[in-house]
């Protein structure tokens, strides 16, 4: 009887050493990331719902309108809704149109893949990171709340996006969590608690989705870029160009919630290109042509300068390309003939063979498997693609063919050699044009997309 007594005690004991742990566990003054895998949890929505912020601050706008304008016009809000690229993961066309290739899901119809770990990160964390993306719910792409959830970056290359990135997500009753640059916060409620954390002021904190392999190929490597880079020789982070201070001293646009005036240099631009993203990649590159007449010959030497410190010119995904457009014509308009120097090949479209050259990194398949394990349609896609001038896709296997973008702070010299006769009316002229574009245009006309393009610089000599 004794001992029955003693084993009702023991349990009793350890139940009741449960119950308190559980509750500690789970009380409000728990700190705020400790229970930080909470599948229920629910983003804040960045855009306005005034009503419902006035009960539940779940809204980012309504305390900070100016940082969401400059958030919903960058890249990083339609990072899950981009038509082009949900065009590419589907294996749909402009209109919808399905079985239009190229399409992840077309070669890989059982697997999600892992694009959601950087185009929707809290739909793959919501659904342990293997979500179709055409069926997210969630559809605010890098949103506000997600971004100020990041803790801690795993530094290990093989987590991959939002596999290798703390972001505390509590549970229901528990006061929330958000990280920034800013040392001296001033928590606006009683909801939520900010804290200072210097990951916010360094460029690892933009490395999981700015890197990334295929196999042995780098494919993404703007953050590999920047470490080998002046710009990080220097100290100089990414945030120092893509988060410029923007003007204002005012950090939160709602005079109703508790703020601070702040220097100018601690409010930072949330739109990574600026609002004018034209001027901004104009402003780190310069194009300089020098010339000389030899016998029956125009010589045309033209320099290309990537200013910016920081990374390759162009950088991000491998579909963004940069074309040297050289033209040199006399004064009636017709075409010089050129004797020596490059040619474009058919990845700049309607350019082909024009002088000039072309700044990339090309995708080139380790084989033919491709082709033979999809069949026809696989076939005869890889036929349209070589014809129309678009490299292997980044999900097959695959191996960088070349890579011809400018280095940080390097300089790109071309020489080009025109045949000058008497019968040329003078004076000639000469034009050198950078064009930026945002796909391969063979890319662009397959699905049915305008292909969007960025005349740069343009140079003009008349001689």
């Amino acid at each position: 009887m004794t001992l029955f007594k003693n084993g009702i005690v023991l349990f009793l004991t350890i139940l009741l050493s449960f119950t308190f742990i559980s509750q500690k566990s789970t009380s409000r003054d728990a700190p705020a990331g400790h229970l930080d895998n909470c599948t229920l949890y629910k983003w804040y929505d960045p855009n306005t719902n005034e009503e419902e912020a006035k009960f539940f601050v779940k809204n980012c706008a309504n305390c900070h309108m100016a940082y969401y304008k400059e958030w919903i016009s960058d890249k990083h809000s339609m990072s899950q809704n981009n038509p082009f690229f949900l065009s590419i993961y589907s294996g749909t066309n402009k209109d919808g149109k399905e079985n239009i290739y190229p399409g992840f899901r077309l070669d890989h119809p059982n697997q999600n893949g892992n694009c959601s770990l950087c185009h929707n990160p809290e739909a793959a964390l919501d659904n342990k990171f293997d979500i179709d993306l055409r069926k997210a719910q969630n559809t605010n792409g890098i949103s506000c709340n997600f971004c100020h959830k990041i803790e801690s970056v795993d530094e290990n290359p093989l987590k991959k996006g939002v596999r290798g990135l703390k972001v505390p997500r509590v549970c229901k009753g528990l006061k929330d969590i958000g990280f920034g640059p800013l040392n001296d916060i001033v928590e606006s409620t009683d909801k939520v608690e900010f804290k200072y954390n210097e990951l916010y002021k360094k460029s690892l904190y933009c490395a999981k989705c700015h890197d990334g392999f295929q196999g042995n190929a780098q494919i993404y490597s703007t953050f590999t870029e920047w470490l080998k880079s002046p710009a990080a020789k220097k100290g100089t982070q990414c945030q120092a160009c893509h988060m410029q201070p923007r003007g204002t001293k005012e950090i939160i646009d709602n005079p109703d919630v508790k703020h601070k005036i702040r220097p100018h240099d601690e409010i930072h631009n949330h739109s990574f290109l600026t609002e004018n993203p034209h001027e901004f990649r104009k402003k780190f590159l310069d194009v300089k042509i020098k010339t000389k007449k030899e016998n029956n010959k125009l010589i045309v030497t033209v320099s290309v300068k990537n200013k910016n410190r920081g990374h390759d010119f162009p950088t991000g995904s491998p579909m963004r390309n940069a074309i040297l457009l050289i033209e040199a014509k006399d004064k009636e308009g017709k075409e010089l003939r050129l004797i020596k120097g490059s040619k474009l090949s058919n990845y700049a479209g309607s350019l082909k063979d024009k002088p000039g050259k072309l700044f990339a990194k090309i995708l080139q398949e380790t084989s033919s498997l491709y082709a033979v394990k999809h069949g026809e349609k696989g076939i005869a896609y890889r036929e349209t693609a070589n014809k129309l001038g678009i490299p292997a896709h980044d999900w097959w296997n695959v191996y960088i063919a070349s890579d011809t973008r400018i280095k940080p702070n390097k300089e790109d010299i071309s020489i080009y050699e025109f045949s000058v006769w008497a019968l040329h009316a003078t004076p000639l002229q000469i034009n050198a044009k950078l064009i930026w574009r945002n796909t391969w245009p063979g890319l662009a006309k397959i699905k049915g997309f305008e292909l969007k393009e960025d005349l740069l610089i343009e140079k003009k000599l008349l001689l």
